[in-house]
């Protein structure tokens, strides 16, 4: 079978627009031969790789709403059963193959692999001269590489072992068969550690939001607690607290879901979201593609700001600790200061396809108290506080209950306003005891941030805590889609 039939998709997702990644000029205009000769070339390139997280089938809302969903922080929401009802399947985990939200998450993130191949096959070539020196070409390369890694873990946890595409396929080439799941993650590992090795720890002004030594160490310390290897959760978390970025909580939990949060102290990784316009009608010819769509659809439907798809369970506010100012911060409850006025469910359609609860992280409303996409809220993909928990989780792992594992995540709680974990407050407390500690405090740390599904599953819990629901082990592999199965042959999940 040839590799243009593969490519089919890939070209689509490539050429879906090249909105703007830190100041992105257009990209697909001209070809790889005559594009590929100047600094600015490899750069615009590279800023192209990067854009692709940021539309709305991927991380602009589409992944993160599977995840969430998935994962019993939200619920669909949305305007009654009939709209987006594919979500609806990951709340009872009985996902069809025919599902439209998988196959643009999986569309997206192939997109994002060509991308990436393209830099490193192109870049790698280029003749170091003038401005493109070659601390700019490992540097470039270095971020191609992260990014791959990226889109790979994803495609990895959601569908499987993938083939691996270490370079952009030609038109002739045969269809790689599937890599094992375990072949994936090594593949995964080394783009990540290279993508360390090589790296700088931080930018100047004008470079803020690329991929930097942290962010893949920090990766790499989320990728080893899911395959439960601790001992590597421990060095990478060590890496990323003692390097030179200065990274640290910020003073507040709230200011990391707006603007004030844009590329601070905390965010390890993040999307970055521009406002290149003024139109806030996303279906318009001058929409505003490039800033946050999370807020047009799932800010509560309350005076028709937004669409409530992906809106809080109840669970999810039942998983918080009293006096945890975390949840004012995560979740619209009735009475909740919300734009001008206070959120009140019933008012509008929202109770009766939302809930009594709202969707509150990175959903700001403008100055007509809209929620439009027109914001342009960053998106954390790795931030300080996940670091630290996972290193408190990797240290009660190592070695039990200790300072060593109570001081990261007590610096957490602290800021949540919440009492430390400590022999005082916890008396007889077991390294099980903890374990369960820092998995909820997980979920109150990082609700609504697509991480709780993962969390859960790849620490063995999946049907404790999901079973009542329907979830079954296994499932949480995504079928693909049955387009990309009928091209290539492969072997469906």
């Amino acid at each position: 079978m040839k590799k243009y039939i593969f490519l089919s998709l890939l070209t689509v997702v490539m050429l879906l627009g090249c909105e703007d990644f830190i100041e992105l000029d257009p990209q697909d205009q001209l070809t790889s031969t005559a594009f590929y000769k100047s600094a600015a070339d490899a750069i615009s390139a590279t800023n192209a790789a990067y854009d692709g997280v940021q539309h709305l089938n991927y991380y602009g809302f589409n992944y993160p709403d599977i995840l969430n969903i998935a994962g019993g922080d939200a619920i669909k929401g949305g305007f009654g059963a009939g709209d987006r009802p594919a979500y609806l399947e990951f709340e009872t985990f009985n996902i069809t193959d025919n599902n439209l939200r998988i196959g643009e998450f999986y569309a997206m993130a192939w997109g994002g692999v060509n991308r990436a191949n393209q830099v490193l096959d192109n870049v790698s070539l280029m003749e170091v001269e003038g401005d493109f020196t070659e601390a700019l070409k490992t540097r470039l390369l270095g971020e191609a590489t992260f990014l791959r890694a990226l889109h790979y873990t994803n495609l990895v946890l959601g569908f499987g072992g993938m083939p691996i595409y270490s370079s952009v396929p030609g038109i002739d080439d045969e269809v790689l068969p599937r890599a094992t799941i375990e072949e994936t993650w090594a593949f995964i590992i080394q783009d990540f550690s290279d993508a360390a090795s090589i790296l700088p720890d931080s930018y100047d002004a004008a470079n803020t939001g690329r991929a930097t030594k942290g962010a893949a160490n920090a990766m790499l310390a989320r990728i080893n607690s899911l395959r439960g290897e601790w001992g590597q959760v421990n060095t990478y978390t060590d890496l990323v607290m003692n390097s030179p970025a200065g990274y640290d909580l910020a003073p507040t939990f709230a200011e990391n879901f707006d603007e004030r949060g844009n590329n601070n102290i905390e965010s390890i990784f993040e999307i970055q979201y521009t406002l290149s316009n003024t139109s806030l009608n996303i279906w318009s010819s001058a929409g505003d593609w490039n800033s946050n769509f999370i807020a047009k659809y799932s800010a509560p439907q309350v005076g028709n700001a937004g669409w409530a798809t992906m809106s809080p369970t109840q669970e999810l506010v039942d998983a918080f600790e009293a006096g945890d100012i975390r949840l004012g911060e995560t979740v619209y409850q009735p009475g909740d200061q919300y734009g001008d006025g206070v959120f009140d469910p019933n008012d509008g359609s929202h109770f009766e396809n939302a809930g009594l609860y709202g969707h509150k992280k990175l959903t700001g409303l403008d100055f007509a108290n809209n929620a439009g996409n027109g914001f342009d809220y960053n998106y954390k993909i790795i931030r300080y506080a996940d670091i630290l928990l996972l290193k408190a989780e990797a240290e009660n792992e190592l070695n039990g209950v200790s300072a060593n594992a109570l001081a990261p995540l007590n610096r957490i709680r602290a800021r949540a306003g919440l009492l430390p974990v400590n022999d005082t407050n916890n008396p007889g407390l077991t390294q099980d005891g903890l374990r369960d500690i820092i998995l909820r405090e997980r979920r109150s740390e990082l609700a609504m941030e697509g991480l709780r599904f993962y969390d859960v599953i790849y620490r063995g819990r999946g049907t404790e805590f999901f079973g009542a629901r329907g979830y079954q082990p296994g499932e949480e592999i995504f079928p693909i889609p049955p387009s990309e199965i009928s091209q290539t042959g492969w072997p469906q999940n």
